[in-house]
């Protein structure tokens, strides 16, 4: 295997003074981060006393980006990972990712629950990387040893129509990743085979809350943002706030 097996990751870290990112895409961090920005500048604008509360409570979200959920120049490509609040050393707020390129969708049960397994590696492995021992070596030498199996490729998905852009579906209560897995392989709610291109699946599981499915149409603006990463997602006192107090911008 090569480097290029081990998943990317991007965002600020509280062992880190800044940005920094590994093994991602140029055209997809310049998308991620421009869009993660934009959503967080909305956030504050729109409620400047309350949005730092409701995303230091968002949990972390595991995702699946189908091909045509990410604009040109990223568009062909399908994407997995997991997105949580962060900070930086400094106090400074902003969420750190981990991603990886999908070569093809699952197309069959068991390679759902392969992708299942490593998005909860991920999401333990992200809650790990919020502490402040540790270290950038610690987090790669972790992504090394992680690294996913390679999924069979299939044929690219056709946009939807069904949906409108950047509007979030709505937040489902879920059980486990064997709702989510039962959602996709059946094709409820239309969001799978030939009308999911375009689409991006986003679900938590918190330790003491429900877990939540959010389906939207491209990235989530506005009100899908805030089901994400602001009040309006924020699952409660069971989990755990992202560290620091104070509010700076990014």
């Amino acid at each position: 295997m090569s480097d290029e097996d081990i998943p990317g990751w991007h965002g600020k870290l509280p062992t880190l003074g800044d940005f920094a990112a590994r093994r991602l895409p140029h055209e997809f961090i310049e998308v991620w981060d421009g869009w993660l920005a934009a959503g967080l500048a909305t956030l504050r604008a729109s409620a400047p006393e309350a949005w730092l509360e409701g995303y230091l409570a968002s949990p972390i979200w595991r995702f699946v980006l189908l091909p045509g959920a990410l604009p040109a120049p990223c568009a062909a490509q399908g994407w997995a990972g997991v997105l949580m609040p962060s900070v930086d050393r400094a106090g400074r707020y902003f969420p750190f990712t981990v991603a990886r390129p999908l070569a093809g969708l699952p197309k069959d049960s068991a390679s759902l629950t392969a992708l299942h397994r490593w998005l909860r590696q991920m999401d333990d492995l992200a809650a790990d990387a919020l502490q402040d021992d540790w270290t950038v070596t610690q987090l790669e030498a972790e992504l090394e040893r992680l690294r996913p199996a390679a999924l069979a490729a299939s044929r690219p998905q056709r946009a939807s129509t069904n949906l409108p852009a950047g509007i979030a579906v709505g937040s489902l209560p879920i059980a486990s990743a064997a709702d989510v897995t039962a959602l996709i392989t059946e094709d409820a709610i239309g969001i799978w085979q030939t009308a999911a291109g375009g689409q991006a699946l986003w679900w938590c599981e918190p330790n003491t809350e429900p877990g939540r499915l959010v389906v939207t149409r491209g990235l989530p603006t506005g009100v899908g943002f805030g089901l994400l990463l602001g009040t309006a997602g924020a699952p409660g006192p069971g989990n755990p706030p992202c560290p620091g107090s104070t509010a700076t911008s990014g």
